[in-house]
């Protein structure tokens, strides 16, 4: 089937930089979470979101965008 092809030989070559990926997310995720949770009110809150589902959309795009690049190739190669 087309969708194991592109599993197997696209996307499951992707799992190790998916892993470094989401080990950098992390790291820009921990700062977001020092802030000590007696001094979070709904503005600190809302903006804390805010923050952490930016660099998630961030690292999903950029993602995202590799797997493109490399379904791709593998279909032009």
């Amino acid at each position: 089937m087309l969708i194991e092809k592109i599993y197997k030989g696209v996307y499951s070559k992707m799992q190790e930089d998916t892993g470094t990926d989401d080990l950098a997310m992390s790291d820009r995720l921990a700062p977001l979470l020092e802030i000590p949770v007696d001094e979070i009110d709904k503005d600190k809150l809302e903006i804390l979101l805010c923050r952490a589902s930016i660099i998630g959309q961030e690292q999903g795009f950029a993602s995202g965008f590799r797997f493109c690049i490399r379904l791709l190739a593998e279909a032009l190669g």
